[in-house]
């Protein structure tokens, strides 16, 4: 502790360099620590089961060229097709394609013609094969019959009278209730809660209420359609690489697009790959150049004392003690930084959630990244400081 007195004079007269490199430490712990929240954030949400068989599914859409197409007549002989197929486990109709980004949604109530409150979630309207199409678990309930099935012209809104929902939209509809057997409205007219998936993301990956998700059973003939094909383990390319053709040989006035599930699944998360990238590449670069203007001060400041190093050292100084003091030196630089760079985190934290619904900064992950802005900033300090370690006493006073 005695070399304290002599480092704090020494910084005193080089404030304004150290003051640098504490604000640049500063800095470099405020965006570390929220972008390492936003990353971890983000993976997290990427890392979020599904709730589908997506690495097996295939989704295929077209759209008619005839305006007099019978879409009905169509779904059914493709659908016959599609599931007659070789190393094809089943097949359904959608109107829209989960994980696209592309979907369909309401407002859901549990009283009859309720204006305020409700539960926002998205929907689809498709068949009994669903389940078993999406590989998707029945915990409550049953499936759709072929009864229950209508089929609604272009122009009509068509109101289902069943419906198959998600647990976390039960769970929202009627907390701490058993959802199963209860209604839910559109308007006036109540749709019952015949069965209950454990899980289903829906279209919007980023949505807040994504997982809020209903099934209801229905046919809307517009011009265009969806089929969902789930396939054998293993098999979905060599299924994928037939479908159009063999949609396309069954039916020719319709254009087609056929694409896995998991490539809608990467395109709706690609700005959340590519913010993970950015945000990983923007800290290693801050923790990089903070490291060389570490090495930097530290090697002018050496320079500088040469002589001064050289007459401790012919004094006694042990290599050790010169390399204990630029350490100690760098650490309370580091630590005046890293003290400044905590609370303007936590301040920019505040923001950050309450303008841009950005998770609340654990004092955890900010020490983390405070201790590894310390480890990075005594590892520039080390060369350097190991370099002033080695002058010898000779070469030092040579000048005196």
């Amino acid at each position: 502790m005695f070399e304290l007195k002599p480092i704090l004079s020494t910084l005193w007269h080089h404030k304004v360099s150290a003051l640098l490199i504490a604000l640049q430490l500063a800095l470099t712990l405020v965006i570390l620590s929220n972008s390492l929240l936003i990353v971890t954030d983000r993976i997290d949400k990427m890392a979020r089961p599904t709730g589908m068989d997506v690495e097996n599914i295939i989704a295929a859409d077209f759209l008619a060229i005839p305006q007099d197409y019978d879409m009905a007549g169509a779904v059914r002989a493709d659908l016959e097709m599609l599931r007659a197929l070789p190393n094809v486990v089943d097949a359904t109709h959608s109107h829209q394609v989960p994980l696209s980004g592309s979907g369909s949604a309401n407002t859901f109530f549990t009283q009859p013609n309720q204006e305020t409150g409700g539960e926002n979630a998205n929907y689809y309207r498709t068949d009994p094969h669903f389940i078993n199409t999406l590989g998707l678990t029945l915990v409550a309930g049953r499936n759709f019959t072929p009864a229950e099935m209508q089929v609604y012209a272009s122009t009509e809104r068509g109101e289902a009278h069943v419906a198959i929902i998600t647990r976390q939209l039960a769970e929202k509809l009627f907390p701490g209730e058993d959802a199963l057997g209860k209604s839910f409205f559109l308007s006036d007219s109540p749709i019952e809660i015949i069965g209950i998936v454990e899980r289903h993301l829906g279209a919007w990956l980023g949505w807040s209420k994504a997982g809020n998700v209903a099934f209801l059973p229905g046919l809307q003939t517009t011009q265009g359609m969806n089929y969902l094909v789930r396939t054998e383990d293993g098999k979905r390319d060599a299924v994928l690489q037939t479908l159009a053709d063999k949609l396309a040989e069954r039916d020719p006035d319709r254009v087609i697009q056929v694409r896995s599930l998991s490539n809608h699944m990467a395109r709706s998360y690609a700005t959340d790959n590519l913010m993970v990238k950015i945000l990983s590449a923007v800290g290693a670069m801050l923790s990089f150049i903070v490291a060389l203007g570490i090495v930097g001060l530290t090697s002018f400041w050496i320079n500088q004392r040469t002589k001064q190093i050289g007459v401790r050292r012919a004094l006694g100084a042990t290599r050790a003690n010169i390399s204990r003091y630029f350490l100690l030196e760098n650490s309370l630089i580091a630590g005046t930084g890293i003290a400044l760079g905590a609370a303007a985190a936590l301040i920019a934290n505040q923001y950050l959630v309450r303008d841009y619904s950005q998770p609340v900064l654990p004092l955890t992950s900010l020490a983390i990244c405070a201790l590894l802005i310390l480890l990075v900033s005594l590892g520039a300090a080390l060369v350097p400081a190991m370099r002033a370690a080695n002058i010898s006493p000779a070469t030092a006073t040579r000048s005196v």
